[in-house]
């Protein structure tokens, strides 16, 4: 089966709803993989897995800190090149908008 990107949004750790959904949606494409980035991103993984997440990658890194976007959808992008998902999936949130458009016009 196909796999399907999932960009976590969380705030430290704790995983927002909207994430969940996109994962429950993910489940009828494919197999759902989280990317959480930013402070926090490693205690995403259990809730994640709990929700239909096949994999979780994370990064903690200090420059996801700053709310900056594209550091985000590099990451996204270093991801979609080593998974080559069925399709990437991002909350409709206004960061969710930017880094879907900057990753979509890479």
């Amino acid at each position: 089966m196909a796999e399907v990107l999932v960009l976590v949004d969380h705030v430290d750790g704790a995983v927002r709803k909207p994430t969940l959904e996109l994962l429950t949606l993910a489940r009828r494409i494919g197999d759902p993989v989280a990317v959480a980035l930013g402070a926090g991103a490693e205690a995403t993984a259990s809730v994640l897995g709990e929700h239909g997440a096949v994999k979780v990658l994370t990064s903690d890194a200090p420059e996801f800190a700053d709310y900056l976007v594209v550091p985000k959808v590099d990451a996204l992008q270093a991801a979609f090149e080593t998974i080559s998902p069925a399709a990437v999936l991002v909350v409709s949130s206004a960061e969710g908008k930017e880094i879907a458009a900057r990753l979509a016009l890479r």
